[in-house]
């Protein structure tokens, strides 16, 4: 027979099963007690603490794509230098792809290139574009009077964007100042001015001739003087002093790569000086009388009339 447990021992008992239901223990001397746990009680799993966030949208709101747009530095007027080669640049911002550029000829609307290819069979026009760079170059080579005038650089945006610009051709010339002839006294200095308009750039010489003589410092005759002044408009001045009647003949200017300009130098003494001013005085009297004589004649009609 099971033994009777007395009050004492069931108090114990008791004590000792809540100690271990909440995790602790009773005093050490209560050690080698034995609880009898419920029938009912089961072992739970430990609970892991969870943290809830807020759900982050992960969609983005899309970014405006920038339009292209062409730089406010372009300039709207270029010079061509007839026979030479001829730059037209457009540069473009933000552009899609490098064929997003073209040059158009606006006198028919001609495509000449599509960024970095040519579209055109005259070989003249040439298309220059490196990729990824902001600059579309239209070249134009041996630049002739009738490629003077408008052209278009137009993006390929949704409407077209379109710059303007004007290519002006201009033709290189040299004159001799006072050409054809030019008249001088004995002994005076004389003072032969040649000017070279349009020129890409300075010529790099300028060569007088005395017929087929070339005039320089260490000519014969002695007394030989140039002066030149270089810019967008060059001038050689050619000096000689104490005129004499052997410097009378063609004198020519001749700029290095450009068609030379001539004169007719004259040098008279006083009798020639004297019969010239008499045949310009004849001239102008004769010229005065022919005047008056219309004059009357014109009179008489009206008051005929």
């Amino acid at each position: 027979m099971r033994p009777h447990l007395g009050s004492t021992a069931i108090m114990k008992s008791i004590t000792v099963s809540v100690l271990a239901v909440c995790g602790g223990q009773g005093p050490e001397e209560e050690e080698d007690f034995t609880t009898f746990p419920s029938a009912n009680e089961t072992d739970l799993p430990p609970v892991t603490p969870t943290r809830f966030t807020a759900a982050k949208d992960t969609q983005e709101a899309p970014l405006l794509e920038e339009e292209p747009y062409f730089d406010a530095s372009m300039t709207a007027t270029y010079t061509g230098y007839l026979g030479k080669t001829a730059t037209l640049t457009c540069i473009v911002h933000a552009a899609k792809n490098d064929k997003s550029v073209s040059w158009i000829r606006g006198r028919d609307l001609r495509i000449l290139t599509v960024g970095g290819y040519t579209y055109t069979t005259d070989l003249r026009f040439e298309a220059f574009h490196q990729p990824h760079s902001t600059e579309w170059t239209l070249r134009i080579k041996s630049v002739q009077l009738r490629d003077q005038g408008g052209y278009e650089c137009q993006i390929a945006t949704k409407p077209i964007r379109t710059y303007h610009v004007f290519l002006k051709v201009v033709e290189p010339t040299v004159e001799v100042v006072g050409a054809p002839d030019i008249y001088v006294n004995t002994a005076s200095m004389i003072n032969l001015t040649c000017v070279v308009h349009h020129a890409p750039y300075p010529p790099e010489d300028i060569t007088w001739y005395h017929g087929n003589q070339t005039i320089s410092y260490t000519s014969p005759r002695g007394g030989v003087s140039v002066v030149e002044e270089r810019g967008e408009t060059t001038t050689s001045i050619l000096l000689l002093q104490n005129a004499r009647a052997s410097d009378s003949g063609t004198f020519t200017c001749q700029p290095e790569g450009m068609e030379p300009s001539q004169v007719s130098l004259h040098v008279l003494d006083g009798e020639r000086q004297r019969q010239l001013v008499i045949q310009t005085n004849s001239s102008c009297m004769a010229t005065s009388r022919l005047s008056a004589l219309f004059v009357a004649a014109v009179m008489v009609t009206i008051v005929v009339l």
